[in-house]
């Protein structure tokens, strides 16, 4: 007989998402390696480079959204629907993230065709228990309390992978390098950091045991097959017939525009106009810290005000510490505390947005009568793509608007071209958070006291589905 369980262990509320960190410790080895490995280490041109890198995040943008569906439309493996994607086919990633960083060939096109193959299939062989992983949280959380706890333990493991890194990163590659050459260094890093991710995602897999039915428990009951099973049009009402998750889905955008753009400026502003580059090593520890004082913080916070309106607090109150940070841009040190500040609040709406898409699904099984957890929980794929991608617009505008050459002398830096970094780096994140704000406040129309009651219309429903298929 299975193992039911009803309400958090405590293992879930402060462990689930090991495997989260493990996972952004794989990636970054891609975020911090690898167009220097293509150009350094590889020697590839950098026409192939910027081919192979482009074409890759393309293609991988625009299939973010097919994982989930697949997971939602096809029949349920051994240990549940979703449950099961945390183990099945997790053990060809650190195979796939060895040969990434792998030359097997000195011919460049040869070369360049197996990097795209690896880079490429790793994405597709990830995303899969990624967004598995996700979905847990609409499957083992029940309340919007619940789902707040655990949005928020994922996120500060997230978080705490960026104070991982600063042993498994640099210092760990010195290692490996050391003893395996520079050739392989890289690729045994990545394909140890994959390794250690499917470990994690297997105690994640184990600390999830009892939460979701196996596939034979949904084959023998008809209803419960019938709920879980979505075709397109299911998956097309999930969107079309779900308002929430439309205003969500852009809403999204604010805290990913400020992440990506913020990180991708902020050398700059080190360099150019506080005119000390090696302070950023401070502010990225300081940072670190605060995104998961926040992330941990959100959970009490949420419970006391909603994740909606979490969200939207902390969304104006980091406009209001980059606007802030304008207004005495020249002051390195007030500058680094006022986003610090802003990245606690980054730490509480990057869990209070998971906890939201979690409501979105139980608005659309109230509404439908389908269980599209995998498919919505994906979707969350999308604002992170499109905020990846407005990084590059956004920061290369704004350095053209000051007239940018890499051949400046930081200490001649014009106020002109200060005021550009200042752009990127504060002005227009602190729109988007302000705009972004606003349309979750008023768009965004799912109370907590709404989702508890359609989540026990859900479960009566489900109960009388399910007595009546055992009655015949």
């Amino acid at each position: 007989m299975e193992k039911v369980r009803n309400g958090l262990t405590n293992t879930i509320r402060y462990f689930y998402g090991v495997g989260d960190m493990a996972f952004a410790l794989m990636t970054s080895v891609g975020t911090y390696y690898s167009t220097y490995y293509f150009t350094n280490i590889a020697k590839l041109s950098l026409v192939n480079v910027a081919l192979l890198t482009s074409t890759v995040a393309l293609i991988d943008a625009l299939t973010a959204w097919i994982y989930g569906a697949i997971i939602n439309s096809t029949k349920p493996m051994k240990w549940g629907r979703y449950r099961s994607w945390l183990v099945a086919f997790t053990w060809i990633i650190p195979i796939l993230y060895f040969f990434q960083y792998f030359k097997v060939s000195e011919a460049e096109p040869i070369a360049t065709a197996f990097f795209f193959v690896f880079h490429l299939g790793s994405r597709f062989a990830h995303n899969f228990p990624y967004i598995a992983n996700a979905t847990m949280i609409s499957v083992a959380a029940k309340t919007p309390d619940e789902r707040a706890t655990m949005a928020s333990s994922r996120a500060t493991w997230n978080n705490a992978s960026k104070f991982a890194w600063s042993y498994l990163g640099v210092p760990f590659l010195a290692i490996l390098i050391g003893l395996f050459g520079e050739r392989l260094g890289y690729a045994v890093l990545s394909g140890l950091l994959a390794l250690l991710m499917v470990i994690t995602y297997w105690i994640h897999f184990k600390m999830f045991e009892g939460f979701e039915e196996s596939s034979e428990a949904e084959k023998t009951n008809e209803a419960k097959a019938k709920r879980a099973r979505t075709g397109v049009k299911d998956l097309v009402k999930a969107i079309a017939q779900n308002p929430p998750l439309l205003v969500l889905l852009i809403a999204d955008l604010g805290k990913w525009v400020f992440n990506f753009v913020i990180a991708g400026t902020v050398v700059y502003y080190f360099k150019y106009i506080a005119l000390n580059p090696g302070a950023q090593a401070y502010y990225s520890l300081i940072i670190a810290f605060c995104a998961v004082i926040g992330s941990f913080l959100s959970r009490i916070i949420a419970k006391k005000i909603s994740s909606k309106t979490t969200m939207v607090v902390f969304y104006l109150i980091m406009a209001a510490c980059l606007f802030a940070a304008r207004m005495c841009f020249e002051q390195m040190w007030p500058v680094i505390i006022l986003i610090s500040v802003a990245q606690l609040g980054y730490g509480c709406c990057y869990s209070c947005s998971s906890a939201l898409y979690a409501d979105t699904v139980v608005y659309n099984e109230w509404k439908t009568g389908k269980n599209a957890s995998g498919w919505i929980m994906g979707l969350q794929n999308i604002p992170l793509k499109i905020g990846g991608t407005l990084r590059s617009v956004i920061v290369t505008a704004c350095l053209a608007v000051g007239g940018f050459s890499a051949t400046i002398d930081p200490a001649a830096t014009t106020m002109e071209m200060k005021s550009a970094i200042c752009l990127a780096l504060m002005v227009v994140p602190g729109i988007v958070l302000v705009a972004c704000a606003f349309i979750i406040l008023f768009g965004f129309r799912l109370s907590k006291a709404r989702v508890e009651e359609m989540q026990k219309e859900i479960d009566e429903k489900k109960a009388k589905e399910d007595s009546q298929a055992a009655a015949a």
